[in-house]
């Protein structure tokens, strides 16, 4: 809840709650200060809950401020009593620009300043609470979901040095395969497709991610990339044929095609492949 990306997630969806709500409910019979002018009036809302998101914003500023310091422990129950602060102070504001409007409109006022203090109050709660809630449980859905993802990333067996793992580029754990059975990987623009071996049956399996941030995974290992489109398994090579100024690599997998050697990355695959004594 106290970082940085969720306040501001918190903040924005509050702003987009908000103008939703006041157009729909038009608190303080709103409505009547423009004339019933839809559009006007939609700009009006959205001017109120800039003006209410402000003193989020600043709250926000001055609680992520405080929970960077070790001295100052933001507990459940201090994150409650704040968010409480944050009410009263919405619900003041909110008061006080009603009032400031019905008396520069000349609107007939019958409720006194706290009966208007009190009826903001029950608005804001709506405004601030609801949408609160959800971020509540979405923030919290979100951070399990990443601690069950890293756990079963450690603990069901994918460090075994025989194991081959690729992530999605979301970090997430796809596919873990023995350095014997992964083949090739042949990009797809902004995915890629990984050829391995199973059951000495050939197969494939099409993940999210770049061929840029695919290679970073596998630095560490004899998979590298030979070709723009093409990362292949040095330890599978069986034959690597030249064809006029083209080379080419075969992993003796019946079925399989041929992969390129392009002259960006021939040097390298080739240092790998033979290595100068």
């Amino acid at each position: 809840m106290l970082e940085k990306r969720n306040q501001i997630i918190m903040v924005l969806y509050v702003s987009i709650f908000a103008i939703i709500f006041i157009n729909i409910f038009t608190p303080f019979d709103s409505k009547k200060w423009v004339d019933n002018n839809t559009t006007l009036y939609f700009v009006w809302s959205s001017v109120l809950v800039l003006l209410g998101m402000v003193v989020v914003a600043i709250s926000r500023v001055i609680m992520y401020r405080k929970s960077r310091h070790p001295e100052h422990n933001i507990t459940i129950l201090v994150y409650v009593i704040w968010v409480f602060v944050e009410l009263i102070l919405l619900s003041g504001v909110f008061t006080l620009f009603a009032l400031i409007i019905r008396k520069h409109l000349n609107i007939a006022v019958v409720e006194d300043p706290l009966t208007v203090f009190l009826d903001a109050m029950r608005y804001t709660v709506f405004i601030i609470f609801i949408p609160y809630f959800i971020c509540v449980l979405y923030f919290s859905y979100r951070e399990r979901t990443a601690k069950l993802r890293a756990l079963m990333g450690e603990n069901v067996g994918f460090k075994s040095s025989n194991l081959i793992s690729i992530r999605d580029s979301r970090g997430v754990l796809q596919l873990s395969v023995a350095k014997e059975n992964l083949l090739y990987i042949e990009s797809a623009d902004n995915y890629i497709c990984i050829w391995y071996q199973k059951n000495e049956m050939l197969k494939k399996q099409l993940l999210r991610i770049t061929m840029k941030d695919i290679s970073e995974q596998l630095a560490d290992t004899n998979v590298v990339r030979c070709h723009r489109s093409y990362m292949v398994n040095l330890d599978l090579v069986k034959v690597m044929r030249r064809e006029k100024e083209n080379l080419f690599l075969e992993l003796g997998v019946p079925g399989l095609k041929e992969i390129p050697i392009s002259k960006t990355y021939g040097e390298n695959v080739l240092r790998r492949l033979v290595p100068i004594a």
